[in-house]
């Protein structure tokens, strides 16, 4: 992969503790997403933004994020962004708080390099802007020394760690390396500004506004939190770069929802909301919610109870997945035991065919740009020029394939390679 190996790593200690199913990973994904909303509305409860608009921003939060639930780099990373975020915002000060922080913004950078790189960035560099007189200017520099400590903890650990391992060539070929091979990209405008959704529309019109608006507000109060949201905010903005599409932007607006409520918090002051009216606000919100997520808890368990849920495939238990998914996949798989010859999938959905068969193939098993290493698709050409005894399947004509899917090697296959029959959505090459 482009990304780092953390979350995998993480992801694998429970998959050996607990068995290899992907319904561990899925109640993983479960457990991140939900104390990314927790932590969100613990840092608003720091902020003494009043309840009625920390529900509103949770529920706006879970909105725009539910289609994207999931576990991967991007939303651990949001996690320990809105961790660090919530131990800034703390008045207290000491160099274990300061030393806490640097070992978290050392950690996005196993997670994902280039956004992980910001992170640290604003980490290290933010309070610059605090500086008044010569006192703050040595008290900057100490804990700027103490959070790069901490961040130089966790990347020397993580440099030994991928020696030991024997990784550390591949980390540089792929996270590193091979990031000039990552071309993919998607205009923010024509994905998020045109956007059918109307929440997302409006919310990505309102980053800069948000960010200019918080920058005079705190000229005029010198509050510290407000530097916190602005530069923690445009950090995790950069999560949207370079593919600007809603599964990357539900992640990248949340310290600026987080922001929305505490400006919107302020505007209440400004019109004087009486007070009845707060705790009338609160419980039926409260209610809402509490409503919201029973009837939702009901029908999702029962919609889980009514599909075909799968027993046969190996390492996708108890997972919904319907009969002819199942008969998809296991069809797939007894074509590839079968065969004397290696068998390749170059396609993204690859990984669905070779799990249950206890197969790895490496870059053939996640076969999309930037994750090809610092020779791209060239390199993958290459490799299959020099391999002899294998059949490769790649995706018919007839079926849509992954927006990143890797054209040139499917050119070359075409080209140079005999199409010796089908199977499946499948057409096979030798």
């Amino acid at each position: 992969m482009i990304n780092g190996p953390l979350l995998p790593a993480i992801c694998a200690l429970f998959l050996k503790i607990f068995g290899q199913e992907m319904l561990v990973t899925r109640i993983l994904a479960i457990v991140l997403d939900t104390t990314i909303l927790i932590i969100a509305y613990k840092i608003m409860d720091k902020l003494e933004i009043k309840d009625y608009l920390k529900y509103m921003a949770v529920i706006t939060l879970a909105i725009i994020m539910h289609q994207y639930f999931t576990i991967d780099y991007n939303w651990a990373t949001l996690l320990v962004v809105l961790a660090i975020m919530y131990i800034e915002i703390r008045n207290d000060s000491s160099w274990k708080k300061e030393i806490l922080i640097g070992l978290l913004a050392g950690i996005t950078i196993p997670l994902k390099q280039t956004t992980g790189i910001v992170i640290v960035l604003v980490v290290l560099g933010w309070k610059v802007l605090t500086i008044r007189n010569k006192r703050d200017f040595k008290l900057y520099i100490t804990n700027l020394a103490i959070r790069f400590a901490g961040v130089a903890i966790i990347v020397f650990t993580f440099l030994i760690t991928l020696i030991i391992c024997g990784a550390l060539n591949n980390y540089v070929d792929y996270c590193i390396l091979g990031i000039k091979t990552f071309s993919n990209k998607i205009s923010y405008v024509n994905r998020l500004v045109k956007n059918s959704n109307i929440l997302i529309r409006i919310l990505s019109l309102l980053p800069l506004f948000i960010y200019i608006t918080l920058g005079i507000v705190y000229r005029k109060t010198n509050k510290k939190e407000i530097l916190v949201l602005i530069s923690y905010s445009i950090a995790e903005m950069a999560v949207v770069y370079p593919i600007s599409d809603e599964a990357h932007f539900v992640l990248a607006i949340t310290p600026t929802v987080i922001s929305i409520g505490y400006l919107l918090n302020l505007l209440t002051y400004k019109v004087k909301i009486e007070k009845k009216e707060e705790i009338f606000a609160n419980i039926f919100i409260r209610t809402f919610i509490i409503l919201f997520s029973i009837v939702y808890f009901i029908g999702t368990m029962n919609n889980y109870r009514l599909q075909n849920i799968n027993f046969e495939l190996e390492h996708f238990k108890c997972l919904p997945i319907s009969k002819e998914g199942i008969e998809d996949i296991k069809q797939i798989d007894d074509f590839i035991e079968k065969q004397e010859k290696e068998v390749y999938i170059l396609d993204a959905t690859a990984a669905i065919y070779m799990i249950p068969a206890n197969r790895y193939n490496k870059d053939y098993d996640m076969f999309n740009k930037g994750n090809l290493g610092s020779k791209g698709e060239e390199g993958q050409i290459e490799k299959i020029k020099n391999s002899e005894n294998r059949l490769i399947l790649i995706k018919n004509d007839k079926y849509s394939r992954n927006w990143q899917n890797p054209e040139e090697v499917r050119k070359y296959i075409i080209k140079n390679m005999k199409k010796i029959g089908e199977i499946g959505v499948f057409d096979i090459y030798e």
